[in-house]
Protein backbone atom coordinates (compact mmCIF):
# COMPACT_ATOMS: atom_id res chain seq x y z
CA UNK A 1 0.00 0.00 0.00
CA UNK A 2 1.33 3.42 -0.94
CA UNK A 3 2.58 5.31 2.11
CA UNK A 4 2.52 2.30 4.43
CA UNK A 5 5.51 2.08 6.80
CA UNK A 6 6.93 -1.00 8.45
CA UNK A 7 7.16 -1.33 12.22
CA UNK A 8 10.94 -0.94 11.94
CA UNK A 9 10.59 2.26 9.90
CA UNK A 10 8.20 3.69 12.49
CA UNK A 11 10.55 2.83 15.34
CA UNK A 12 13.55 4.32 13.54
CA UNK A 13 11.72 7.54 12.71
CA UNK A 14 10.47 7.96 16.28
CA UNK A 15 13.93 7.36 17.74
CA UNK A 16 15.46 9.98 15.44
CA UNK A 17 12.68 12.44 16.20
CA UNK A 18 13.29 12.26 19.94
CA UNK A 19 17.09 12.36 19.85
CA UNK A 20 18.43 15.35 21.75
CA UNK A 21 15.15 15.92 23.62
CA UNK A 22 14.08 15.11 27.17
CA UNK A 23 12.34 12.05 25.70
CA UNK A 24 15.31 10.42 23.93
CA UNK A 25 14.77 6.66 24.22
CA UNK A 26 17.10 3.79 25.00
CA UNK A 27 14.51 1.07 24.37
CA UNK A 28 11.26 0.80 22.43
CA UNK A 29 8.98 -2.16 23.04
CA UNK A 30 5.69 -2.56 21.10
CA UNK A 31 2.64 -2.79 23.35
CA UNK A 32 -0.46 -4.86 22.70
CA UNK A 33 -3.80 -3.11 22.68
CA UNK A 34 -4.99 -0.28 20.53
CA UNK A 35 -5.88 -0.66 16.89
CA UNK A 36 -5.42 2.65 15.14
CA UNK A 37 -1.99 3.78 16.37
CA UNK A 38 1.47 2.33 16.88
CA UNK A 39 2.02 2.06 20.65
CA UNK A 40 5.27 1.43 22.51
CA UNK A 41 6.69 1.30 25.99
CA UNK A 42 9.68 3.62 25.86
CA UNK A 43 12.56 3.52 28.30
CA UNK A 44 14.13 6.96 28.51
CA UNK A 45 17.83 7.71 28.46
CA UNK A 46 17.34 10.14 31.35
CA UNK A 47 14.57 10.36 33.98
CA UNK A 48 11.95 13.07 33.62
CA UNK A 49 11.65 15.77 36.30
CA UNK A 50 8.91 13.74 38.02
CA UNK A 51 11.24 10.73 38.19
CA UNK A 52 9.61 8.72 35.39
CA UNK A 53 12.00 6.48 33.48
CA UNK A 54 9.39 4.81 31.25
CA UNK A 55 6.56 6.31 29.20
CA UNK A 56 3.96 5.29 26.65
CA UNK A 57 4.76 6.46 23.14
CA UNK A 58 1.95 6.63 20.58
CA UNK A 59 2.50 7.36 16.91
CA UNK A 60 -0.26 7.85 14.37
CA UNK A 61 -0.36 7.44 10.61
CA UNK A 62 -3.15 8.14 8.13
CA UNK A 63 -4.30 4.54 8.39
CA UNK A 64 -5.16 1.94 11.02
CA UNK A 65 -1.95 0.42 12.36
CA UNK A 66 -3.39 -3.10 12.51
CA UNK A 67 -5.36 -2.73 9.26
CA UNK A 68 -3.29 -0.46 6.98
CA UNK A 69 -5.76 -0.60 4.10
CA UNK A 70 -8.24 1.27 6.31
CA UNK A 71 -7.60 4.99 5.99
CA UNK A 72 -8.11 7.38 8.92
CA UNK A 73 -7.94 11.12 9.36
CA UNK A 74 -4.92 12.34 11.29
CA UNK A 75 -7.07 14.76 13.29
CA UNK A 76 -7.77 11.90 15.71
CA UNK A 77 -4.21 12.18 17.10
CA UNK A 78 -4.56 15.90 17.74
CA UNK A 79 -7.94 15.32 19.36
CA UNK A 80 -6.51 12.74 21.76
CA UNK A 81 -3.59 14.99 22.68
CA UNK A 82 -5.64 18.15 23.10
CA UNK A 83 -8.41 16.23 24.83
CA UNK A 84 -5.98 14.84 27.40
CA UNK A 85 -4.54 18.32 27.92
CA UNK A 86 -8.01 19.68 28.67
CA UNK A 87 -8.93 16.64 30.77
CA UNK A 88 -5.89 17.22 32.96
CA UNK A 89 -8.06 19.86 34.65
CA UNK A 90 -10.71 17.27 35.55
CA UNK A 91 -9.89 16.04 39.08
CA UNK A 92 -9.54 12.27 39.45
CA UNK A 93 -12.17 10.33 41.37
CA UNK A 94 -10.60 8.88 44.48
CA UNK A 95 -11.82 6.53 47.18
CA UNK A 96 -9.95 4.62 49.85
CA UNK A 97 -9.28 1.82 47.35
CA UNK A 98 -8.96 3.42 43.88
CA UNK A 99 -7.97 6.60 42.09
CA UNK A 100 -9.55 6.90 38.62
CA UNK A 101 -8.27 9.44 36.14
CA UNK A 102 -6.66 9.98 32.75
CA UNK A 103 -2.98 9.47 31.90
CA UNK A 104 -0.61 12.40 32.20
CA UNK A 105 0.35 13.88 28.84
CA UNK A 106 4.03 14.81 28.51
CA UNK A 107 4.60 15.69 24.86
CA UNK A 108 2.98 15.94 21.44
CA UNK A 109 4.52 16.67 18.04
CA UNK A 110 1.73 17.92 15.81
CA UNK A 111 3.82 17.51 12.65
CA UNK A 112 4.55 13.82 13.24
CA UNK A 113 1.56 12.84 15.43
CA UNK A 114 3.87 11.40 18.06
CA UNK A 115 2.73 11.73 21.66
CA UNK A 116 4.18 10.68 24.99
CA UNK A 117 1.99 9.73 27.94
CA UNK A 118 2.32 8.41 31.47
CA UNK A 119 3.21 4.72 31.73
CA UNK A 120 1.46 2.73 34.44
CA UNK A 121 3.99 0.13 35.60
CA UNK A 122 2.97 -3.52 35.29
CA UNK A 123 -0.47 -2.52 34.03
CA UNK A 124 -3.10 -4.59 32.25
CA UNK A 125 -6.53 -3.69 30.99
CA UNK A 126 -9.60 -4.50 33.05
CA UNK A 127 -10.72 -7.28 30.69
CA UNK A 128 -7.44 -9.17 31.05
CA UNK A 129 -7.32 -8.40 34.76
CA UNK A 130 -10.74 -9.97 35.27
CA UNK A 131 -9.84 -13.05 33.22
CA UNK A 132 -6.69 -13.51 35.28
CA UNK A 133 -7.78 -12.54 38.80
CA UNK A 134 -11.55 -13.15 38.86
CA UNK A 135 -11.90 -16.46 37.00
CA UNK A 136 -14.90 -18.62 37.92
CA UNK A 137 -15.85 -19.34 40.57
CA UNK A 138 -15.09 -15.80 41.71
CA UNK A 139 -14.36 -15.58 45.41
CA UNK A 140 -16.88 -13.58 47.42
CA UNK A 141 -13.91 -12.04 49.21
CA UNK A 142 -13.31 -9.67 46.28
CA UNK A 143 -16.93 -8.57 45.95
CA UNK A 144 -16.50 -5.37 48.03
CA UNK A 145 -13.49 -4.33 45.94
CA UNK A 146 -15.33 -5.08 42.69
CA UNK A 147 -18.32 -3.03 43.77
CA UNK A 148 -16.04 -0.15 44.76
CA UNK A 149 -14.10 -0.32 41.48
CA UNK A 150 -17.39 -0.17 39.59
CA UNK A 151 -18.64 2.72 41.71
CA UNK A 152 -15.47 4.73 41.19
CA UNK A 153 -15.49 4.13 37.43
CA UNK A 154 -19.17 5.10 37.30
CA UNK A 155 -18.51 8.23 39.35
CA UNK A 156 -15.60 9.15 37.11
CA UNK A 157 -17.65 8.74 33.91
CA UNK A 158 -20.49 10.80 35.38
CA UNK A 159 -18.04 13.50 36.46
CA UNK A 160 -16.51 13.60 32.99
CA UNK A 161 -19.93 13.86 31.33
CA UNK A 162 -21.15 16.57 33.73
CA UNK A 163 -17.85 18.50 33.66
CA UNK A 164 -17.79 18.59 29.87
CA UNK A 165 -21.25 20.20 29.86
CA UNK A 166 -20.09 23.24 31.81
CA UNK A 167 -19.91 26.54 29.89
CA UNK A 168 -16.18 26.74 30.53
CA UNK A 169 -15.60 23.53 28.57
CA UNK A 170 -16.91 24.85 25.26
CA UNK A 171 -13.41 24.44 23.85
CA UNK A 172 -13.60 20.70 24.54
CA UNK A 173 -16.93 20.46 22.76
CA UNK A 174 -15.57 22.38 19.76
CA UNK A 175 -12.57 20.05 19.67
CA UNK A 176 -14.62 16.86 19.75
CA UNK A 177 -16.97 18.18 17.08
CA UNK A 178 -14.08 17.78 14.64
CA UNK A 179 -13.97 14.02 15.09
CA UNK A 180 -16.72 13.28 12.58
CA UNK A 181 -14.71 10.48 10.98
CA UNK A 182 -14.64 8.49 14.21
CA UNK A 183 -18.28 9.29 14.92
CA UNK A 184 -19.32 7.84 11.58
CA UNK A 185 -17.14 4.77 12.10
CA UNK A 186 -18.66 4.20 15.54
CA UNK A 187 -22.20 4.37 14.21
CA UNK A 188 -21.35 2.02 11.35
CA UNK A 189 -19.74 -0.69 13.45
CA UNK A 190 -22.32 -0.50 16.25
CA UNK A 191 -25.56 -0.07 14.32
CA UNK A 192 -25.29 -0.26 10.54
CA UNK A 193 -23.82 -3.75 10.92
CA UNK A 194 -26.90 -4.96 12.79
CA UNK A 195 -28.69 -5.66 9.53
CA UNK A 196 -25.71 -7.61 8.23
CA UNK A 197 -25.82 -9.84 11.29
CA UNK A 198 -29.27 -11.06 10.24
CA UNK A 199 -27.74 -13.12 7.42
CA UNK A 200 -25.12 -14.49 9.83
CA UNK A 201 -27.68 -15.52 12.47
CA UNK A 202 -30.99 -15.84 10.57
CA UNK A 203 -32.59 -18.25 13.05
CA UNK A 204 -32.20 -15.66 15.81
CA UNK A 205 -32.53 -12.31 14.04
CA UNK A 206 -34.69 -12.70 10.95
CA UNK A 207 -37.92 -12.40 12.93
CA UNK A 208 -36.87 -9.05 14.40
CA UNK A 209 -35.26 -7.56 11.28
CA UNK A 210 -37.85 -4.77 11.11
CA UNK A 211 -37.08 -3.71 14.68
CA UNK A 212 -33.36 -3.79 13.97
CA UNK A 213 -33.92 -1.49 11.00
CA UNK A 214 -35.88 0.91 13.20
CA UNK A 215 -33.00 0.94 15.68
CA UNK A 216 -30.49 1.68 12.92
CA UNK A 217 -32.71 4.56 11.77
CA UNK A 218 -32.91 5.87 15.34
CA UNK A 219 -29.11 5.81 15.69
CA UNK A 220 -28.78 7.66 12.38
CA UNK A 221 -31.35 10.29 13.34
CA UNK A 222 -29.66 10.90 16.71
CA UNK A 223 -26.53 12.15 14.96
CA UNK A 224 -28.37 14.50 12.61
CA UNK A 225 -28.55 17.41 15.08
CA UNK A 226 -25.12 18.09 16.56
CA UNK A 227 -26.67 20.48 19.06
CA UNK A 228 -28.28 17.50 20.81
CA UNK A 229 -25.04 15.52 21.08
CA UNK A 230 -22.69 15.45 24.06
CA UNK A 231 -19.01 14.92 24.78
CA UNK A 232 -18.27 11.19 25.06
CA UNK A 233 -15.18 9.01 25.35
CA UNK A 234 -16.39 7.08 22.33
CA UNK A 235 -14.62 3.79 23.11
CA UNK A 236 -15.25 3.28 26.81
CA UNK A 237 -14.76 -0.43 27.41
CA UNK A 238 -12.79 -2.77 29.65
CA UNK A 239 -9.85 -2.74 27.23
CA UNK A 240 -9.37 0.99 27.76
CA UNK A 241 -9.27 0.87 31.56
CA UNK A 242 -5.79 0.15 32.94
CA UNK A 243 -4.80 -0.94 36.44
CA UNK A 244 -1.78 -2.69 37.98
CA UNK A 245 -1.62 -6.44 37.42
CA UNK A 246 -1.70 -7.37 41.10
CA UNK A 247 -4.29 -8.47 43.62
CA UNK A 248 -6.15 -5.59 45.24
CA UNK A 249 -4.50 -4.38 48.42
CA UNK A 250 -6.82 -2.68 50.90
CA UNK A 251 -3.83 -0.91 52.41
CA UNK A 252 -2.84 0.79 49.17
CA UNK A 253 -4.82 2.97 46.74
CA UNK A 254 -4.87 1.45 43.25
CA UNK A 255 -4.29 3.81 40.29
CA UNK A 256 -6.78 3.31 37.43
CA UNK A 257 -6.40 5.10 34.10
CA UNK A 258 -8.93 5.63 31.31
CA UNK A 259 -6.94 5.60 28.07
CA UNK A 260 -7.28 5.83 24.26
CA UNK A 261 -9.10 9.10 23.65
CA UNK A 262 -8.77 9.17 19.87
CA UNK A 263 -12.43 8.15 19.50
CA UNK A 264 -13.63 11.02 21.73
CA UNK A 265 -16.42 12.83 19.93
CA UNK A 266 -19.79 14.50 20.20
CA UNK A 267 -22.10 11.55 20.48
CA UNK A 268 -24.73 9.73 22.52
CA UNK A 269 -23.87 9.47 26.21
CA UNK A 270 -25.77 6.25 26.81
CA UNK A 271 -23.35 4.49 24.47
CA UNK A 272 -20.40 5.12 26.80
CA UNK A 273 -22.25 3.20 29.51
CA UNK A 274 -23.67 0.58 27.18
CA UNK A 275 -20.32 -0.43 25.70
CA UNK A 276 -18.68 -0.78 29.11
CA UNK A 277 -21.58 -2.79 30.53
CA UNK A 278 -21.76 -5.04 27.46
CA UNK A 279 -18.07 -5.90 27.65
CA UNK A 280 -18.32 -6.66 31.36
CA UNK A 281 -21.43 -8.79 30.84
CA UNK A 282 -19.60 -10.84 28.22
CA UNK A 283 -17.17 -11.88 30.95
CA UNK A 284 -20.13 -13.41 32.77
CA UNK A 285 -21.82 -14.87 29.68
CA UNK A 286 -18.68 -16.42 28.21
CA UNK A 287 -16.56 -17.14 31.31
CA UNK A 288 -19.10 -17.16 34.19
CA UNK A 289 -17.15 -14.46 36.04
CA UNK A 290 -19.47 -13.17 38.77
CA UNK A 291 -17.12 -10.27 39.46
CA UNK A 292 -18.27 -8.72 36.19
CA UNK A 293 -21.81 -8.41 37.52
CA UNK A 294 -20.54 -6.88 40.76
CA UNK A 295 -18.58 -4.28 38.80
CA UNK A 296 -21.66 -3.54 36.67
CA UNK A 297 -23.77 -3.07 39.79
CA UNK A 298 -21.24 -0.69 41.31
CA UNK A 299 -20.84 1.12 38.00
CA UNK A 300 -24.58 1.80 37.72
CA UNK A 301 -24.68 3.02 41.32
CA UNK A 302 -21.63 5.23 40.81
CA UNK A 303 -22.95 6.85 37.65
CA UNK A 304 -26.08 7.74 39.57
CA UNK A 305 -29.68 8.53 38.81
CA UNK A 306 -30.83 8.57 35.20
CA UNK A 307 -34.26 8.68 33.64
CA UNK A 308 -35.85 5.51 32.30
CA UNK A 309 -35.41 6.54 28.66
CA UNK A 310 -31.67 6.90 29.21
CA UNK A 311 -31.53 3.44 30.79
CA UNK A 312 -33.39 1.90 27.87
CA UNK A 313 -30.98 3.59 25.46
CA UNK A 314 -28.05 2.16 27.44
CA UNK A 315 -29.60 -1.30 27.14
CA UNK A 316 -30.22 -0.90 23.41
CA UNK A 317 -26.51 -0.28 23.03
CA UNK A 318 -25.69 -3.28 25.21
CA UNK A 319 -27.77 -5.46 22.92
CA UNK A 320 -26.34 -3.98 19.73
CA UNK A 321 -22.80 -4.41 21.04
CA UNK A 322 -23.35 -8.07 21.88
CA UNK A 323 -24.78 -8.77 18.43
CA UNK A 324 -22.22 -6.80 16.44
CA UNK A 325 -19.10 -7.42 18.56
CA UNK A 326 -19.60 -10.03 21.25
CA UNK A 327 -20.79 -12.70 18.84
CA UNK A 328 -17.67 -12.57 16.65
CA UNK A 329 -14.83 -11.70 19.05
CA UNK A 330 -12.03 -14.24 18.43
CA UNK A 331 -11.06 -16.47 21.32
CA UNK A 332 -14.04 -15.74 23.55
CA UNK A 333 -15.83 -19.08 23.39
CA UNK A 334 -17.53 -21.78 21.36
CA UNK A 335 -19.88 -21.33 18.41
CA UNK A 336 -22.74 -22.34 20.69
CA UNK A 337 -21.76 -19.61 23.14
CA UNK A 338 -21.63 -17.09 20.29
CA UNK A 339 -25.19 -18.01 19.38
CA UNK A 340 -26.20 -17.56 23.01
CA UNK A 341 -24.58 -14.11 23.00
CA UNK A 342 -26.63 -13.11 19.96
CA UNK A 343 -29.79 -14.38 21.66
CA UNK A 344 -29.03 -12.46 24.86
CA UNK A 345 -28.20 -9.34 22.87
CA UNK A 346 -31.36 -9.65 20.80
CA UNK A 347 -33.57 -10.08 23.84
CA UNK A 348 -32.05 -7.11 25.70
CA UNK A 349 -32.27 -4.95 22.62
CA UNK A 350 -35.91 -5.85 21.92
CA UNK A 351 -37.02 -5.52 25.55
CA UNK A 352 -35.34 -2.11 25.78
CA UNK A 353 -36.80 -0.96 22.47
CA UNK A 354 -40.27 -1.87 23.77
CA UNK A 355 -39.45 -0.26 27.15
CA UNK A 356 -40.44 -3.47 28.90
CA UNK A 357 -39.10 -3.02 32.42
CA UNK A 358 -40.73 -6.22 33.67
CA UNK A 359 -38.61 -8.25 31.27
CA UNK A 360 -35.56 -7.21 33.28
CA UNK A 361 -36.88 -8.43 36.63
CA UNK A 362 -34.41 -11.07 37.82
CA UNK A 363 -32.13 -10.29 34.87
CA UNK A 364 -28.36 -9.85 35.17
CA UNK A 365 -28.82 -6.18 34.28
CA UNK A 366 -31.76 -5.45 36.58
CA UNK A 367 -29.44 -3.27 38.67
CA UNK A 368 -29.58 -0.56 35.98
CA UNK A 369 -33.21 0.11 36.88
CA UNK A 370 -32.36 0.80 40.52
CA UNK A 371 -30.81 4.06 39.32
CA UNK A 372 -33.56 4.88 36.80
CA UNK A 373 -36.45 7.20 37.57
CA UNK A 374 -39.73 6.74 35.75
CA UNK A 375 -40.46 9.10 32.88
Amino acid sequence: MLGRKTQQEIEGAVRRELEGTDYAVSLLEPLTGGTANFIFRARLQEPLPDGSTEVVLKHGEAYVAQHPDFRLQMVRCYIEHEGLRILSHLPPVASSKFEVGTPKLYHFNHETSTQIQEYLTNAVNLKDYALSHFHAPTSQLVKPQCLELGRDLGRWLHEFHAWSDRPGQQNLRELLAKNTDMRNIKKYINYDQLIGRVSMFPSLLEECKDVLQQIVSMATDELADEGKLSAVHGDFWTGNVLLPNAAFDDAQQVPVRVIDWEMAQLGVRAEDLGQFIAELWQLKLYKDIDAALWIISGFAEGYGKTDANFTYRVLIHVGAHLICFGSITPGWGTQEQSMDIVKEGRDVLIYAWRKDAKAFEGHDLQCLFKEASSS
